[in-house]
């Protein structure tokens, strides 16, 4: 590899070489992690290693990579809970890494996984990352994660987000919240959550009350 007088590329370069070089004699030869893709499930004898790698990487772009390599429905099985683990390690900042993390579990998670994706998305310490992760709640299949929703909604870090899987869930479950969780929303400064806090009180006035 010819160098560069950037030391952060310098380190991804020796952070990913080793793991190249690991794929390429298990018959997968790319010069970028991102290739992969390309290979759509073909790719799948390579994770393994991919997971492995995560599971050690240091590097923040190394960690970004491996994120969007790993968000594909075939990595589901040995990936989603090493993403869980990466997310709950890696710093906010730069905030690229923690987010590509993020927006791999929230395209793999299920039911298996829900109490660690309750506990990340409740957790303020992982910044605005967790904005996916509560959009994941609701392919859940809990009708528990109503409750939960509608509390992250006084979240301020997540409460957009945190409305829209509300909204997603008690159109799943037909269950309905306190009109006091949506209303705050109506008076946001961002288009799309007054939306779509219009939208969930419409669809609570036709839901029965207890």
């Amino acid at each position: 590899m010819r160098p560069t007088n950037d030391p952060a590329r310098e380190r991804y370069r020796a952070a990913v070489q080793p793991l190249l070089e690991e794929l390429a004699a298990a018959g997968l030869r790319v010069h970028q992690l991102p290739e992969l893709r390309r290979h759509g499930a073909n790719a799948a004898t390579a994770l393994p290693a991919l997971v492995r790698a995560l599971e050690s990487a240091q590097d923040p772009q190394l960690v970004e990579e491996l994120a969007r390599v790993l968000a594909v429905p075939w990595a589901r099985k040995l990936a989603l809970r090493p993403l869980l683990a990466a997310f709950r390690r890696t710093p906010n900042s730069p905030p690229a890494p923690k987010a590509a993390l993020a927006a791999a579990i929230e395209l793999l998670a299920d039911d298996e996984v829900e109490a660690e994706l309750v506990e990340l998305a409740r957790t303020k310490s992982h910044g605005n990352a967790r904005e996916l992760l509560v959009l994941a709640l609701p392919k859940l299949s809990s009708p528990r994660l109503v409750d939960t929703v509608a509390d992250l909604c006084a979240d301020p870090g997540v409460g957009g987000h945190a409305l829209v899987a509300l909204g997603r869930l008690v159109a799943r479950h037909r269950t309905p919240v306190e009109f006091a969780v949506v209303k705050p929303f109506l008076r946001d400064g961002r288009a799309w959550v007054r939306r779509d806090a219009k939208e969930l009180l419409a669809l609570l006035e036709t839901l029965p009350r207890g």
